[in-house]
C-alpha cells in the first residue's frame, strides 16, 4: 500500500467513526436538552416512557429465522446439485423473507382480531 492509499484509508476510517460518534453525541445532547426544558417548565417526563411491544421482535425473529433457513438451503443446493456460484442464495433469501413477512402478517392480523373481540 502506497503512502497516498494509506492516508486515504486512515482518513476514511476516522471519518466513519467520527460521524458515528458525532451522531451519538448529538442524540444524547438533544435528549438532555428536551428533558431539561420539561423540568424547567414543571412538566411530567412520562412522554419519554414507551411500552414494550413484542410484535417487532416477533417480526424480526421470524424474518431472520427464514433468512437463515434460506441460506442453509442455498448452501445445500449449491453443494448437492449442479447449481454453482451461489445462484440459489439470492432468490431463496427473497422468497423465504417474503414468506416470513406474510406469516408475521397473518399472526398479527389474527392477534388484532382476537383483541377486538
Amino acid at each position: 500500500m502506497g503512502g497516498g492509499e494509506a492516508i486515504v484509508a486512515i482518513i476514511g476510517t476516522f471519518s466513519v467513526f467520527g460521524v458515528i460518534g458525532l451522531l451519538i453525541y448529538l442524540f444524547f445532547r438533544t435528549r438532555h436538552k428536551e428533558r431539561m426544558a420539561l423540568i424547567e417548565n414543571s412538566q411530567d417526563a412520562s412522554i419519554f416512557k414507551t411500552e414494550k411491544d413484542i410484535s417487532g421482535s416477533l417480526k424480526w425473529g421470524i424474518f431472520i429465522l427464514a433468512i437463515g433457513i434460506a441460506l442453509f438451503l442455498g448452501h445445500f443446493l449449491e453443494k448437492n446439485t449442479s447449481m454453482s456460484d451461489g445462484a440459489g442464495y439470492f432468490p431463496l433469501v427473497f422468497i423465504f423473507g417474503g414468506v416470513a413477512l406474510l406469516i408475521y402478517y397473518s399472526i398479527a392480523r389474527k392477534q388484532r382480531m382476537d383483541d377486538q373481540v
